[in-house]
């Protein structure tokens, strides 16, 4: 075979980016291997702290608040696992990432219910406000555009439509997931071009979504304010902004970068392994936050 013909099947193998597992398990680097035992003890290390929650949740909690609390505490050594099968399979890194950004949805649902059996029940919940009006549209992501919008006084109308703000969130995202995992796997050379059309509808679907959480957290927060409900919140947001948001400015900004990598472990593949060995350190910090949020009740 000619110098020229090997120069164009590299190129091509390059272009195709993620190596077959028998590739790349039969060239790992030393900061790859390094890479894989350390996320390994980062999650295990996450498992511990998570299993700590649970254990300390079972002992003061009734079953009622106990399983959406175990749920919630466990969405981030979930997360820690995505991240360490995306280091351990390069090539699924999108069904991992889909894994992350589907239980960010999932634990938006679970929180609102948990929200509500704090006040055991929304019927529960309008009975002890009355006519308060608690029920503030003038809340973050959507504050800007809604600044003009008055305070309401809760009804059951009004807070199913804000449940439907957020139950849309697992809907529609699994299902434009799930197509874009089905584009990619089996039909790679249309998903750049068709992934810039769903971005739209995913960012939509995730910004009404979080308004309604937000506005969630606000009203039960007056009834409760020693619940750390704001924590919780904000460790709910974190696993939205280190797995989506970070994952998408980094992945740009490190391609900037040469990390000196040849297929099969190549520049694309070392620079996802370090964005995913930092999303297993940060989702261990964030489940120490956790830890400290869901001590009350």
């Amino acid at each position: 075979m000619s110098a020229e013909q090997n120069t164009t099947n590299h190129s091509s193998v390059d272009y195709a980016k993620y190596p077959d597992l028998s590739e790349f398990y039969s060239n790992l680097t030393p900061f790859v291997t390094f890479s894989l035992f350390i996320g390994l003890l980062v999650l295990c290390l996450n498992l511990a702290i998570c299993a700590t929650t649970i254990v300390k949740a079972k002992k003061r909690l009734t079953s009622n608040l106990y399983i959406p609390t175990t749920i919630l505490c466990s969405i981030y050594p979930i997360i820690s696992l995505a991240a360490l099968g995306t280091i351990l399979a390069p090539k699924s890194w999108l069904a991992c990432n889909t894994v992350m950004h589907l239980s960010f949805t999932i634990g938006a649902v679970v929180f609102h219910n948990l929200c509500f059996r704090y006040a055991h029940s929304e019927v529960g919940y309008l009975k002890e406000i009355g006519d308060e009006k608690t029920l503030d549209l003038q809340t973050s992501p959507l504050c800007c555009c809604c600044g003009f919008l008055p305070k309401l006084t809760p009804k059951k109308n009004k807070l199913f439509a804000v449940k439907c703000l957020i139950w849309q969130m697992p809907l529609i995202q699994s299902s434009i997931m799930i197509a874009l995992n089905v584009i990619y796997y089996f039909y790679p050379e249309k998903y750049e071009n068709l992934v810039v059309f769903f971005a739209p509808f995913i960012v939509t679907s995730i910004l009404s979504g979080l308004w309604g959480l937000n506005i969630t957290v606000k009203m039960i927060n007056k009834l409760f304010p020693d619940y750390n409900l704001m924590k919780k919140m904000l460790s709910l947001q974190l696993v939205l902004l280190l797995c989506k948001l970070q994952f998408v400015i980094l992945d740009s900004q490190l391609n900037y970068l040469d990390f000196g990598g040849t297929y099969p472990i190549n520049n694309t593949i070392l620079k996802q392994t370090v964005i995913n060995l930092l999303i297993l350190v940060e989702m261990t910090l964030v489940s120490i936050l956790v830890q400290n949020s869901y001590s009350k009740p």
